[in-house]
């Protein structure tokens, strides 16, 4: 067991989050444990892991933000259980390491796995609603199991209202050379198909066609809002080129929306979760 943290004070949050913007939160209570999970958890907070899908106010955040930083991976029947702390990447890689199949598309996802559930990420056809058992959850002061038939899992969303302690994975033995060869594949085709840079990854969940083919065919490609840009590389992606405030990236969602819906007639939805107060 390590021991947690005190709570601290006017952390700037643009350094727990992959837009690196953002204001200052009032208290930030950092978890590594399970014990320190319940005791943090009192009154109203917010719970963040590796912020890859938060824009964050410039004004910060006023109130309580507990950073989960549970981890820990161990193998089970059937499978792993991994932490709400651990991030995708080193799931895939401890199941390859493991001889187990099944999270190999996670490999490039740059999330913890606490929000990849609760916003059932995924890539290359596959999500994590296709490999969970259960989830622990943490109701009313208690870690609570539910299975996945329960949780309401669709497109990129779920209904689970509450913290993410951990999950059991769901797995299949397969042969680890194979294994390695199909998760560097899946690594290697996001690298090429995705632009470098600060940024949340895609901004904007698919309608009927991709998200990304919309901003595009609206002209988009390129547009520049202070010091964020609508990538060259892939329309649905928003970079943070180095000194971009959290208003700007707003600014040029706000505006992809309006003109995408003003052309297609479709209303894009945002996979990015806003964190404070947004105008």
């Amino acid at each position: 067991m390590r021991e947690n943290v005190s709570p601290l004070s006017n952390v700037p949050l643009s350094n727990f989050c992959t837009y690196h913007t953002g204001g200052k939160v009032r208290t930030l209570k950092i978890v590594y444990d399970t014990d320190g999970l319940l005791e943090a958890a009192m009154g109203d907070y917010t719970v963040i892991g590796c912020g890859s899908k938060l824009l964050i106010s410039d004004s910060g955040y006023d109130g309580t933000i507990i950073l989960m930083r549970i981890s820990g991976l161990k193998l089970t029947d059937g499978g792993v259980y991994a932490y709400a702390g651990v991030p995708l990447p080193a799931l895939s890689r401890f199941c390859e390491h493991n001889s187990l199949g099944g999270l190999e598309w996670a490999s490039g996802i740059p999330g913890s796995l606490g929000g990849a559930v609760k916003l059932n990420a995924g890539a290359f056809g596959k999500s994590m609603s296709d490999v969970i058992d259960f989830v622990d959850v943490l109701i009313d002061g208690k870690i609570v199991s539910l299975k996945c038939d329960d949780l309401g899992f669709g497109y990129r969303t779920s209904n689970i209202p509450y913290v993410v302690v951990g999950a059991q994975i769901k797995c299949t033995t397969a042969d680890r050379e194979k294994l390695a060869e199909r998760r560097k594949q899946c690594f290697l085709a996001r690298r090429a198909a995705q632009p470098r840079g600060f940024s949340c990854g895609s901004v904007f969940k698919n309608a009927d066609k991709p998200a990304g083919w919309y901003i595009e065919q609206a002209g988009l490609k390129g547009l520049s809002q202070g010091g964020a840009v609508i990538s060259e590389k892939h329309a649905n992606f928003i970079i943070n080129t180095g000194f971009a405030t959290s208003k700007d990236v707003f600014t040029l969602i706000r505006t992809a929306k309006a003109e995408v819906k003003s052309k297609f007639n479709v209303s894009l939805k945002e996979e990015v979760i806003y964190l404070g107060e947004f105008y």
